[in-house]
């Protein structure tokens, strides 16, 4: 089964933040997780060892991931470029798009 990942906020404001929620790929009505901490930092960090628990290779995730945790440089900087490294690894500086964050 693969499952998909997705940030649910109003993507103008990282403060409209509500958490990670992951479905079945195919069906977004069907919520396997969710991830809804007062710390977005930590809902990445719980959502990344979910992820490692269930093999990365069977989640995919949407472009909120990417967008928020780049957004919430404006907030929390290190909190940002944490995020970024959750989902890019140890080569998010190779993503012309958010390389400016791996700095």
């Amino acid at each position: 089964m693969i499952f998909y990942a997705c940030v649910k906020y109003d993507e103008s404001h990282p403060d409209t933040y509500h958490g990670i929620e992951v479905t079945t790929l195919g069906d977004s009505y069907d919520v396997v997780a969710s991830f809804e901490s007062y710390d977005p930092l930590q809902d990445y960090r719980n959502f990344a060892s979910w992820s490692e628990s269930i093999g990365e290779d069977n989640v995919g995730i949407c472009d909120t991931l990417k967008h928020f945790a780049k957004d919430y440089k404006s907030v929390n900087s290190d909190a940002s470029t944490e995020m970024l490294s959750m989902i890019y690894g140890d080569h998010q500086h190779c993503d012309g798009e958010y390389g400016d964050v791996a700095q």
